[in-house]
């Protein structure tokens, strides 16, 4: 005799087949401690970037700076950007969209947080949670002095396809204001449409994407054209930021 079908049983057996294709934890990640430890020219001046006292905290009093991720952004380009131009003087926001609703059919799931705060990682472990300052359509130019959009592979893959993020970074370039990327986060420049002619460096596994868009590609710690300023991995933050910091005290 058959046994009368059970909707739930047949549920739960399929979830337990999915299960049997997911990996276990844990999973590669960026070490900051590594990063700061490393015998590299670039490694030590990290450490000192992140870890040295302020040389001047006065130094960019007035200085209003939008820091332009969603979630998956880098911990380390993010908060130690934040760090740094805080412990000088300057006020940093964390400028993000907002995060709408998305059809069932996608899978997609988004904690409760994801409406005021953008979740940090460090390659492809969490990091913890970042508390937006202001969303990405309320943004305006004449509110900030510069900004910075960086890395981790997911966060720009986000803001790249947002219209208020490349109309922000388009506008903030167009108005001469200092306009930084670094790593990943020069992905939102090529969908902006704003690196043909110009040249840039951006992490290793993307430069062939700024060339693509036109861009004159240098394998070189941090690029400076006009107000345009990239990097390549989170180890050339410091020179990203020293470049930032010439165009905002002249």
């Amino acid at each position: 005799m058959n046994k009368p079908h059970d909707p739930a049983s047949a549920t739960n057996a399929a979830l337990l087949r999915a299960q049997a294709f997911m990996t276990p934890s844990p999973v590669p990640s960026i070490s900051t401690e590594l990063l700061v430890s490393a015998d590299g020219e670039l490694n030590r001046e990290l450490h000192h970037f992140l870890f040295d006292p302020p040389s001047n905290p006065e130094l960019l009093r007035g200085k209003k700076i939008a820091i332009c991720c969603s979630n998956g952004v880098e911990e380390i380009e993010i908060v130690g950007a934040t760090k740094w131009l805080t412990e000088h003087g300057a006020t940093v926001h964390v400028v993000a969209p907002r995060i709408g609703e998305f059809h069932p059919t996608l899978g997609l799931r988004f904690p409760p947080l994801t409406k005021t705060h953008v979740l940090a990682i460090r390659l492809m472990e969490n990091a913890g949670w970042l508390k937006i300052d202001c969303y990405m359509d309320e943004a305006k130019v004449a509110d900030y002095d510069a900004c910075l959009f960086p890395g981790g592979c997911w966060n720009p893959d986000f803001l790249r396809a947002d219209k208020h993020a490349q109309a922000f970074l388009r506008d903030m370039h167009a108005a001469g204001k200092p306009t930084c990327g670094i790593c990943h986060g020069q992905w939102v420049m090529v969908s902006a449409d704003m690196l043909r002619g110009k040249k840039a460096t951006a992490v290793w596994n993307i430069q062939v994407d700024l060339a693509n868009a036109g861009a004159t590609v240098l394998d070189e710690p941090c690029v400076v054209d006009g107000n345009l300023i990239t990097a390549r991995f989170p180890y050339d933050l410091p020179r990203l930021v020293d470049a930032l910091v010439k165009q905002l005290v002249k």
